[in-house]
């Protein structure tokens, strides 16, 4: 019952102030949607090592490969020329890959 009272006191005080339950909320989840807003578009040809290491599996072994094997017209002449980039980690990077 003292809890009941309490909580109720706490939340008259807020409103009265114009205060926010907000504050007491849990923070959102990151979705994936939040996490491509934060990766840049590549240009496969032009990016350099640092950008390509920025997309999603992508490390500085895997990024040197990219550019080894330059130029690409395509995702299929991407995934056939530097191994390691197969259908599934194609399906990954390719919001945020730029051929043109």
């Amino acid at each position: 019952m003292r809890l009941k009272k309490s909580l109720g006191l706490v939340l008259a005080a807020l409103i009265a102030v114009g205060g926010s339950l907000m504050a007491f909320a849990a923070p959102e989840a990151t979705t994936s949607k939040t996490v491509a807003a934060k990766i840049a578009p590549v240009h496969i040809n032009t990016a350099t090592l640092a950008q390509l290491e920025t997309l999603p599996g992508i490390g500085p072994k895997l990024a040197q490969e990219i550019i080894k094997h330059r130029p690409y017209k395509n995702a299929q002449e991407l995934q056939s020329k530097v191994k390691g980039i197969g259908p599934a980690h194609w399906k990954q990077i390719a919001p945020y890959v730029l051929f043109k």
